[in-house]
């Protein structure tokens, strides 16, 4: 179980980026959304200002700037990025596996736990596990939908029945399980195996 000064310096640095992912897709300049990344729709919003396909080449100039400036900042402060700002290790080392200490302990005490029988402390422990896992999956996909569609999609999205909205109810659904699949079987997996940026390190540190 990780401790010390960096580690909670890192917890502040992530409680600051969720915060701001969450609240982000609420804030609306001359009546747009702050940011607003629609790929169905070909419709970005940045800073209040719409971008559309005839306007790409801006979108493309500055996705390639931020591009351009991790990988500097990868080869000037090495892999701070992966460790303290990507949303894949905050959503795994700050939420999740808090999660899997406050039910199951230290690293210790979940390997006792995965070798030991089902009995009925390990059903309830590992049930409660499962259904916090699965329901903060829930919660970050209809955040992350509402970066790609807006909140009032994703409001419309969850007050309608699902047999009236199927082109907004699978996506959420389907982002769920992905989510919910990630942190509960793959997780380091996605950075080392999956993840085109961590390779990318890989070969700038390497």
């Amino acid at each position: 179980k990780p401790f010390g000064y960096f580690y909670k310096l890192r917890g502040y640095v992530s409680y600051i980026l969720l915060a701001f992912m969450i609240i982000v897709p609420f804030i609306k300049i001359n009546g747009h959304p702050l940011f607003l990344l629609n790929v169905v729709q070909r419709k970005f919003i940045i800073f209040g200002q719409v971008f559309w396909p005839q306007d790409f080449h801006l979108v493309a100039i500055g996705f390639i700037t931020f591009l351009i400036f991790i990988i500097l900042f990868t080869v000037i402060f090495g892999r701070v990025w992966c460790g303290w700002v990507c949303p894949q290790t905050i959503f795994m080392e700050m939420i999740f596996r808090k999660i899997e200490y406050w039910i199951e302990g230290d690293a210790s005490k979940q390997k006792k736990l995965a070798e030991g029988t089902w009995n009925r402390d390990k059903i309830i422990k590992r049930s409660k596990k499962h259904f916090l896992f699965l329901m903060v999956a829930f919660l970050l996909a209809h955040i992350a939908l509402a970066w790609v569609v807006g909140v009032e999609q994703v409001a419309k999205n969850f007050t309608t029945p699902p047999h009236q909205n199927l082109g907004g109810f699978i996506p959420m659904v389907v982002s769920t399980l992905v989510i919910y699949g990630i942190y509960i079987r793959f997780r380091e997996q996605m950075c080392t195996t999956f993840c085109p940026y961590g390779r990318l390190q890989g070969v700038l540190l390497g």
